[in-house]
């Protein structure tokens, strides 16, 4: 009886799979799927699943408690092995034991002076949706926003960890700490600063807080002039100048289960079109920009979407541009009213970040390099400046500006052009690439001072500013 019945299961099995294969066969290269292919996208579309719960910071920094540090963008899309190391730790931290959390004001001092990692956003983060991925954490002690979090680990087990919370706004701090374990002393060990020309000091140790408080890492160098390479670009969809259909297809088709083309037209704008019932991917050769958009319903959630949930959904959908060969890191997030998430990504290269002008971002129409929309645990849409950068084979460029300069002169500027008063807001001093739309792309300071971004030359002789941004 036993053997009948085993055998009744196989025959059912193998019914199944063959009634599997002969569906396949017939809707190959359809835009209609049966029940069963149905049933397999649904637990193997890249779009859909979420890896991890780790939202990666816009930059992180690493301090061996001397005051100075080494600044990293995250070194591949949506992943990070010191990142991910310090993840670990932070949920050893965060996990249920006898300390209470501790609200106050954040002293940077205290705070950078042993071993530790900052991971640092450059916007402001619900607390309420960050910690609640941390199922096991009960705390009236939370921030309602914050955009740093520092994390000290314990050289061995048994020792104290710590993490800290702050909103840079406020300068508000919650502090949690543990008895640490083997994760704690795991990043301990892989927190290192590297040897470079260039390193960072920490503003919140050696300035003052209530003038520069949104950037607490600037570079120096201890010798000018400092030669550097600077970047040249790729329009990742031409070829000799030209667009190139091949180029195109070779990305488009990872955005469709079952892609044809046969599906592709041009318009007499030169914008190429492929298209489904479902998909639809435009490239538009004027902006260079890619544009995916997906009809497809995924049903009604009425669950609120969380930050890190959605992080790992873009980061996922991102592996489908496999023309996207330059790093990038989080520059923003946004939800919006209809109850959609917004991603933002800029491009970083050698650790530092590569910032579009004002004239470029206007051609493409958005604000970042890449705007990844979710609805429903999905991606709708997807809007990529389809371009790649590296740097160029030899050091043509220097650097002889330091930042206490650039802040020197973007003061001067600010007093000229906006209005006469002492300075006592500098939102940000950072260090990155600028891009025009005539492809020149150098190192510059940007230096915002109130509702004001300067863009201040590295080079003394050519140092020119210019108000790139005001808002409101």
């Amino acid at each position: 009886m036993k053997v009948y019945k085993i055998t009744n299961f196989v025959v059912v099995l193998l019914v199944i799979a063959a009634v599997y294969q002969t569906g396949q066969l017939w809707l190959e290269g359809t835009t209609g799927y049966n029940f069963f292919y149905a049933l397999a996208e649904n637990f193997s579309d890249p779009r859909r699943q979420a890896d991890g719960n780790v939202l990666l910071a816009t930059r992180y920094a690493v301090g061996e408690g001397d005051a100075m540090f080494s600044v990293y963008y995250p070194d591949d899309t949506g992943n990070s092995t010191m990142l991910n190391a310090a993840n670990r730790a932070l949920e050893e931290i965060l996990a249920p034991n006898d300390s209470s959390p501790e609200k106050t004001t954040a002293d940077w001092k205290e705070i950078l002076e042993d071993r530790c990692i900052v991971m640092q956003y450059d916007f402001m983060i619900a607390g309420e949706e960050y910690l609640n991925s941390y199922k096991n954490l009960r705390s009236s002690q939370r921030l309602e926003r914050f955009d740093y979090i520092t994390i000290v680990p314990a050289r061995r087990t048994g020792e104290e960890s710590r993490a800290y919370f702050v909103n840079s706004d406020t300068n508000e701090c919650v502090m949690f700490r543990c008895s640490a374990g083997a994760a704690s002393a795991s990043l301990y060990q892989v927190l290192e600063c590297k040897e470079e020309d260039m390193l960072y000091i920490s503003t919140g140790q050696r300035t003052s807080a209530s003038v520069l408080w949104r950037n607490l890492f600037v570079p120096q160098w201890a010798v000018l002039p400092c030669e550097y390479a600077p970047l040249t670009q790729e329009f990742v969809f031409e070829r000799d100048g030209e667009p190139s259909r091949a180029a195109l297809e070779n990305t488009v088709k990872n955005f469709f289960r079952n892609f044809s083309v046969d599906w592709s037209t041009r318009d007499g704008n030169g914008v190429f079109t492929f298209s489904d019932s479902q998909t639809v991917v435009k490239y538009h050769p004027s902006e260079r920009l890619l544009e995916y958009y997906s009809y497809e319903n995924y049903g009604t959630d009425k669950n609120r979407m969380g930050l890190l949930e959605g992080y790992q959904i873009s980061c996922n959908f991102l592996k489908n541009d496999t023309s996207l060969q330059t790093d990038i890191y989080l520059a923003d997030i946004q939800r919006t009213i209809n109850n959609e998430i917004i991603y933002y990504f800029d491009y970083a290269v050698d650790n530092l970040p590569v910032s579009l002008s004002q004239s470029v971002q206007d051609r493409i129409g958005q604000p970042h390099a890449i705007q990844i929309t979710l609805r429903n645990q999905a991606v709708k849409e997807y809007r990529r400046y389809a371009v790649n950068y590296r740097t160029a084979d030899e050091a043509t460029e220097q650097i002889n500006v330091q930042f206490i300069d650039a802040l020197d002169e973007a003061n001067k500027t600010y007093q000229a052009v906006v209005e006469e008063k002492v300075i006592t807001d500098v939102k940000n001093i950072s260090l990155g690439y600028h891009v025009d739309l005539a492809g020149s792309i150098r190192l510059k300071w940007f230096v915002t001072l109130y509702d004001y971004t300067f863009v201040v030359d590295t080079e003394q002789e050519q140092n020119n500013l210019t108000a790139v941004s005001a808002t409101p």
